[in-house]
């Protein structure tokens, strides 16, 4: 086994783990009982993809409206996407939502450095020093979630607002089916079920690359985290979060990534 986590560190170097996962429906606005072609992309520079998240990796894929949650089914490998389709039945909201399996990686104490300098852990750069481990490799297990809001028709509800009971879980205050360019608009981030306080939050549209989001904040004491949407168009949220690995024989580090995808329309103008 430690074999082949080496082996697997050479080629999975710290740039691609620090790829976001982001779930890009062909239409962020269907009409009810309209299929929709769904692309599940991993790269740096939204929303294109590097590599392909294989079907096996998956844990849960699932749509969630008014009234059910289903599972997405019949995934497959298109390029370097993860494809399937859905229909929405009802009217309003329909949240879809990604979780795929952890994966082990094994780093060198430069490599491990790097990666939380980019990524502004600057906590666990300073608990890595009080341990005296600054110099030491590092095991990190990691895991990726993601979700994304449709807009099924003319009807809104409140769907968008609910948990999916995901370890690391960003939540819209109000409907995204709801936001328009140049709106302020609040985020809640949840881990493990309860608000994630300082925690990073990034934002981006089309052309965004990691570790250079054009919108950065943290989150509050509550978890909340405010951002303005300065466009049109699709847009993500993401939250990376590391703590220590409780009882892992084959990890230090626990990381979760956790993205939102969802469209802003254009701007509101104000009649005179």
């Amino acid at each position: 086994m430690r074999v082949l986590i080496l082996a697997f560190a050479l080629v999975f170097t710290p740039a691609l783990l620090a790829h976001d996962t982001w779930i890009i429906p062909s239409t962020f606005r269907p009409q009810q009982g309209t299929a929709v072609q769904l692309r599940v992309a991993t790269g740096m520079a939204f929303p294109g993809s590097e590599v392909a998240v294989t079907p096996d990796r998956v844990i849960r894929y699932t749509q969630h409206d008014s009234a059910r949650v289903r599972k997405i089914s019949n995934l497959r490998v298109e390029g370097t996407f993860l494809a399937a389709g859905m229909t929405p039945e009802l009217q309003g909201d329909t949240i879809l939502s990604l979780e795929l399996k952890p994966r082990v990686l094994e780093m060198t104490a430069r490599e491990f450095t790097e990666y939380l300098r980019e990524e502004r852990q600057e906590n666990v750069l300073h608990l890595r020093a009080q341990q005296g481990k600054s110099n030491s490799p590092s095991r990190e297990r990691y895991r990726k979630i993601a979700k994304t809001v449709l807009c099924v028709g003319e009807g809104e509800d409140q769907t968008s607002l609910l948990s999916e009971g995901l370890l690391l879980e960003i939540l819209p205050e109000q409907s995204p089916c709801t936001y328009h360019a140049w709106d302020r608009v609040e985020f809640l981030v949840f881990f493990e079920g309860k608000p994630l306080a300082n925690a990073r939050v990034v934002a981006g549209y089309e052309g965004s690359t990691g570790h250079q989001y054009p919108v950065k904040t943290t989150t509050d004491f509550d978890g909340r985290a405010a951002i303005v949407l300065k466009r049109a168009g699709a847009w993500f949220v993401r939250v990376l979060h590391i703590t220590p690995a409780a009882d892992d024989h084959e990890a230090d580090w626990q990381t979760v990534f956790s993205t939102l995808t969802f469209e802003v329309q254009p701007e509101l103008r104000k009649i005179p």
